[in-house]
């Protein structure tokens, strides 16, 4: 009968296996496994540096002192200039500055505000703005100095930025600030738009008659100076109308409508 023999030696026992295997479990974790460090944990342990001694850059301190010499004066007061407040550049007499404009006066015209965008209506905005104007007096006091007085409060956005960007004193007369105005949201480029918009002119699908010439007006209010004649005008609208509108005005005219 063969028995087994071994070649290794004997291991006395643990006397602690539990705190041995403990100790062989957090050596393991603290290597980092391969595919893990590209991927840091979620939570990081933070690692707070220790706190830097003044005293290194004490020589440094002492050498910025030696270089630029500390003043009482404030940082901005060498290094910043105080650019002057831009005056207005709409001048008005003195003798006009004599009057206070009233409550009820300043609140139509800061309702109805213009802001200088694309669609709005400077025309309409010098109407409305003048026709609120006419309705209070002052006294002896002019309405060309009113207006001139009112005017930038009837205006917001681009549009006030536009007069604050203007020259000091350029403007002195209600017909300058007008001219500039228009001028510089009516442009003659918005005007050939519009112009080349009515002369295009065509009718909508399942637009009726009424609504197409309500449309053409309105166009035609929106275009100041077109200059066109009403025959030009009519024949615009009719040339525009579909086959089936036109033939309705033929037989309404009992004949060619433009004849």
């Amino acid at each position: 009968m063969h028995t087994r023999s071994s070649n290794s030696e004997l291991v006395e026992p643990l006397l602690e296996p539990e705190c041995t295997l403990n100790q062989r479990r957090r050596r393991r974790n603290r290597r980092v496994p391969f595919n893990q460090k590209n991927n840091p944990p979620k939570n990081p342990r933070i690692v707070y540096p220790p706190i830097l001694n003044i005293n290194h850059f004490r020589h440094f301190i002492v050498t910025l002192e030696n270089l630029y010499p500390v003043d009482d004066e404030p940082m901005w007061v060498a290094d910043h200039v105080v650019a002057l407040t831009p005056a207005s550049a709409i001048t008005i007499s003195e003798t006009a500055n004599e009057f206070a404009i009233k409550g009820n006066h300043l609140t139509l015209v800061k309702g109805n505000q213009f802001d200088g965008r694309t669609k709005t209506d400077p025309h309409k905005h010098i109407h409305e703005f003048l026709r609120i104007c006419d309705m209070f007096k002052y006294k002896d006091t002019e309405n060309e100095a009113v207006r001139l007085r009112m005017f930038p409060l009837s205006l917001t956005g681009d549009a006030k930025t536009w007069l604050e960007e203007l020259n000091e004193g350029t403007i002195e007369t209600w017909d300058e600030l007008r001219t500039a105005f228009i001028s510089r949201f009516f442009p003659p480029a918005l005007f050939d738009r519009l112009l080349r918009e009515i002369r295009a002119f065509s009718q909508h699908e399942n637009e009726s008659l009424t609504d197409a010439w309500l449309r053409l007006k309105e166009m035609l209010q929106n275009c100041h100076g077109h200059n066109l004649s009403k025959g030009n005008i009519i024949k615009i609208f009719y040339l525009g109308l579909s086959k089936i509108t036109q033939e309705v005005l033929n037989a309404a005219a009992g004949g060619i409508f433009l004849y």
